[in-house]
C-alpha cells in the first residue's frame, strides 16, 4: 500500500523556479561525478553531495533529459546549492540527509512552493497494512500527508513549508531526534561540515 509523505526542500541558488512532478531515480553513479549510467529522461533526479560541484551534477541531469534534481545533503539540515549554470532550466533543491534516504526508484515526488526558496516535497512510499512506513529494514510510523500533517519526522519528514524563505529562516523544525529537519539560520550558512568547499556538490 502506498501513502503520501512530505519534507521539507530549500531551493539552490541556480536552476528553475517552477515547481514540477514525475517518477524518481536514483542517481548511478550517486555523486552524478561521472557519465550517467541510468536513464534520467523525464524523471526527477536524486543525486548526493559530493565529489563535483552542483552545476556539474545538474547539467549531466539535464542533458539526460531531467526534469528536476534533488541534493541529499551529508548532515540533517537544508542548504542551497551554490554555483552558476545559466543552462539548467530544471528546479534544484537540497534535502536532509535521512530525509534523502527515504526517496526510492519509482516513487511519485513532486516540489511544491520552489519560488519561495523553501518548500515542500511530496513524495509516495510503501506502508503497511498498520499504517507503519518500512525504512531500512525496520518500520515506523508514517507522518504527515493530510492537511492538518505534523511538523518534524525524520529530516523533516511531515513539514508543510510554503512561505517565502525570508519568513522560515531561522526555525528549525522539530526533526524527531538529532537535529533533523533544521533550517540554516543564515542566507549564507551553506557549508556541510568544517572542512567542507561550498562550491562543490
Amino acid at each position: 500500500m502506498e501513502a503520501e509523505q512530505e519534507m521539507a526542500f530549500e531551493r539552490g541558488k541556480f536552476g528553475g523556479t517552477g515547481d514540477v512532478s514525475g517518477e524518481a531515480v536514483r542517481c548511478v553513479p550517486f555523486l552524478a561525478d561521472g557519465e550517467l549510467e541510468c536513464d534520467v529522461g523525464g524523471k526527477v533526479v536524486i543525486v548526493g553531495r559530493g565529489g563535483v560541484k552542483f552545476e556539474v551534477k545538474a547539467q549531466r541531469v539535464a542533458r539526460g533529459g531531467g526534469i528536476g534534481m534533488i541534493v541529499v545533503n551529508t548532515e540533517e539540515s537544508l542548504f542551497s546549492c551554490t554555483g552558476s549554470a545559466d543552462d539548467v532550466e530544471m528546479p534544484v533543491v537540497c534535502v536532509a540527509k535521512s530525509g534523502g534516504g527515504l526517496l526510492k526508484d519509482g516513487a511519485r515526488v513532486s516540489l511544491r512552493g520552489v519560488q519561495y526558496g523553501v518548500g515542500t516535497l511530496r513524495y509516495t512510499c510503501d506502508v503497511g497494512a498498520d499504517g507503519q512506513r518500512a525504512v531500512d529494514g525496520g518500520k515506523e510510523a508514517a507522518k504527515g500527508g493530510g492537511d492538518g500533517g505534523a511538523v518534524g519526522g525524520i529530516g523533516g519528514v511531515g513539514m508543510k513549508l510554503s512561505l517565502p524563505s525570508t519568513a522560515v529562516k531561522g526555525v528549525a523544525g522539530d526533526g524527531g531526534g538529532g537535529g533533523g529537519g533544521a533550517l540554516r539560520g543564515s542566507e549564507d550558512d551553506e557549508s556541510s561540515g568544517d572542512d567542507s568547499d561550498d562550491s562543490l556538490g
